[in-house]
């Protein structure tokens, strides 16, 4: 019951919705085979909220913590470790979580600046568990 308390204490804001939405994924067996072998921290950056969630997951396993992204360098890669990132507003994360922008969109969005990312090798991983995430709600 401790452990709960001070994982709330680390999630807020934007972070408590990722929280929300992936680590249900923990208690999956296929999703544990599969990214068994994974260990990578995303920066997930939300521009118009006051808390930036870092998304790590670790051998099959999804943490989710916040960091407050003002000031900017709170965000920077030495600082908090991050393998990638990606910035864009909610509304436009929740469309591609909930699949109703196509991959074509968003690399629309890249190249007119609306959405930031570094490390896309990396990023590849968020993508995949997007898509399981939809392919288990199915």
């Amino acid at each position: 019951m401790i452990e709960s308390k001070e994982e709330n204490k680390k999630v807020k804001g934007f972070a408590i919705l990722i929280n929300s939405i992936l680590t249900p994924l923990n208690t999956n067996e296929k999703f544990q085979e599969k990214f068994g072998n994974t260990n990578v921290k995303i920066l997930l950056n939300a521009l118009n909220l006051n808390h930036a969630a870092i998304l790590i997951v670790d051998k099959g396993l999804i943490r989710v913590e916040s960091i407050p992204n003002k000031p900017k360098e709170n965000l920077e890669k030495r600082k908090v470790g991050w393998d990638a990132f990606i910035e864009m507003n909610t509304q436009t994360f929740l469309a591609i979580v909930m699949n109703r922008i196509s991959l074509f969109r968003v690399a629309k969005m890249w190249l007119t600046r609306k959405i930031r990312m570094k490390g896309i090798r990396k990023l590849f991983i968020l993508l995949k568990i997007i898509k399981f995430l939809t392919n288990l709600n199915e």
